[in-house]
């Protein structure tokens, strides 16, 4: 199968199962949830200084300093969380596998049957910093490929991120190894 994205090598793990009546209320309802969470008020204030460092002659160093104390704040959250016992309960899904390769838009993965022309409900970690849970709704093209149909703007972002630094380490490795 071609794909008009290059693959990258990436190991993931990532839960999965067919969308039927019953599941699809109850994941429209988990994948608001944990995009909401995404976008807290401490996200905002975070885009909002991007936004102002961008017009800033102070090279950035706000900026920096804030996505520090940003992701120090989610891990004490974090942390707070699994102290108090009151960590994101997510909704079992029947599959569980690993990725094999992600483009942008599509994952492929290492050994499961999909059914081809099914819409899926899927999440996996994105390894990040600080790493975190990313819904998704796809739809199989293939046996083993899920096209990625609906994903939040700023999931997206980060994973076509994290796409592009895997195709980058690998460009580094090739270099230093031709050397």
């Amino acid at each position: 199968m071609e794909f008009e994205t290059r693959l990258v090598d990436s190991r993931l793990h990532i839960e999965f199962e067919i969308i039927d009546e019953v599941l699809n209320s109850k994941a429209i309802e988990e994948y608001n949830l944990i995009t909401q969470l995404h976008n807290n008020s401490i996200d905002r204030w975070l885009h909002s200084l991007q936004v102002k460092s961008m017009n800033c002659k102070c090279g950035g160093s706000t900026l920096v300093l804030g996505e520090m104390l940003i992701h120090i704040y989610k891990k004490l959250e974090y942390i707070e969380n699994l102290i108090v016992g009151s960590e994101m309960q997510y909704i079992p899904l029947k599959n569980i596998a690993h990725t094999q390769k992600l483009g942008h838009g599509i994952i492929v993965l290492d050994s499961t049957n999909l059914e081809i022309g099914q819409n899926y409900y899927a999440r996996f970690l994105l390894p990040a910093f600080p790493a975190r849970c990313i819904p998704i709704f796809a739809i199989a093209k293939d046996i083993n490929v899920l096209q990625i149909n609906r994903i939040a703007e700023r999931d997206l972002r980060d994973y076509d991120s994290y796409i592009v630094s895997v195709e980058r380490e690998i460009l580094r490795a090739r270099r230093t190894q031709n050397l």
